[in-house]
């Protein structure tokens, strides 16, 4: 048990540590939901968009990766924050 543990942590931490910026406008959302798994939350932004996050957990402390998504659905950015 605490082999798996370790696993899907390490899969959390390996998933933030992406480098989102070559897939700015080449990454959809439904690929960052087949890669990630299904968000945490999604809100619909002002210009037609939505910005969904993901929680990780890292070694002190929380990550959440926030990635926006343009009125078309590619990506547009990408940020992560440690709580």
């Amino acid at each position: 048990m605490w082999l798996a543990f370790v696993f899907s942590m390490a899969a959390c931490a390996t998933v933030i540590e992406v480098d989102w910026q070559p897939r700015i406008g080449h990454f959809s959302l439904d690929d960052a939901r087949h890669e990630l798994g299904a968000p945490e939350s999604c809100v619909g932004l002002d210009d037609g968009g939505n910005a969904c996050s993901w929680r990780g957990s890292s070694v002190g402390g929380m990550d959440k990766l926030i990635l926006t998504f343009d009125p078309k659905g590619q990506l547009a950015t990408a940020n992560k924050v440690h709580f």
